[in-house]
């Protein structure tokens, strides 16, 4: 079994950016509100938001067209967020580290996940 310590996973992805994260670094960038990217894409309000918070993706008729908007392309939007294992596992472990530690009213450094596979 492999130990890896919190604070080295949590140093791993400190420059990992989701696609919630990265929609909202590029909206920001672009001078946009949420209000105005739903009603640029016709869509609501809330779909942006769950976008955002990694609720929800865009379908991919969706995808191109706030691509274009957001001055990137689709392949760009998803680029890590869809790589299989790494980042995304590594990112799910820091969210769920941070959500069971909320739940027990401790921090994320306190919480320990083993993964065995």
């Amino acid at each position: 079994m492999i130990h890896t310590r919190p604070e080295d996973i949590v140093a791993g992805v400190a420059d990992f950016e989701g696609l919630g994260d990265r929609l909202t670094r590029l909206r920001r960038t672009k001078g946009l509100s949420k209000t105005d990217l739903a009603e640029q894409l016709g869509v609501t309000v809330t779909s942006i938001c769950y976008w955002e918070q990694g609720r929800s993706r865009p379908r991919l008729a969706r995808l191109q067209q706030l691509a274009e908007l957001l001055g990137t392309s689709p392949a760009e939007l998803l680029s890590r967020d869809t790589s299989p294992g790494g980042d995304h596992l590594a990112d799910l472990v820091t969210r769920m580290r941070a959500e069971i530690a909320h739940a027990a009213g401790t921090t994320p450094a306190k919480v320990r996940i083993v993964i065995e596979i």
